[in-house]
């Protein structure tokens, strides 16, 4: 029993797994009175590594060489667990850091698309997935370039 009248606690004597848990309370008073209570709880530690690509579509370059010459690419989602509660992507660019909100389509399937057209330039995005239980993980980093223009600087005419 704890300090307080009425409230009791427990500490397992071992750890409990992961999954669905039942606790069941069985209370008998001096009179032989007895009350049975459950309570079920989720033990919940584990989350996925979470992963982004840039989408096929927006690879305007080699596919898979993360260039592109779209300034408003989408960015595919991957590994997200079905109890996600946030689904963030942080891009760096230039000092500056925007902080995006992922969406899920009705097949299930992540993506991120900026709200403004990005200027050329490196891009550093990493996902940042919360689940229900509080649990968080982050992505590997991925950049990309985007690339819209190209120059020439001049032209000379050769004898």
């Amino acid at each position: 029993q704890s300090a307080t009248p009425g409230v009791w606690d427990y500490t397992w004597l071992a750890d409990v797994g992961e999954g669905k848990h039942t606790l069941t309370v069985e209370a008998t008073d001096k009179a032989g009175n007895q009350t049975t209570q459950q309570l079920d709880f989720i033990i919940d530690t584990l989350l996925s590594e979470p992963t982004i690509v840039l989408d096929n579509t927006d690879d305007s370059g080699t596919k898979g060489d993360n260039l592109t010459n779209v300034n408003k690419p989408t960015f595919l989602l991957g590994n997200i667990d079905a109890d996600a509660r946030y689904v963030t992507v942080e891009v760096q660019h230039g000092g500056t850091k925007e902080v995006l909100t992922a969406t899920k389509d009705a097949t299930g399937n992540w993506s991120v698309t900026p709200t403004g057209t990005w200027a050329d330039g490196d891009y550093t995005l990493t996902v940042r997935v919360e689940d229900e239980a509080g649990n968080e993980k982050h992505s590997a980093s991925l950049t990309v370039t985007v690339d819209t223009q190209i120059t020439i600087d001049a032209i000379e005419l050769v004898n």
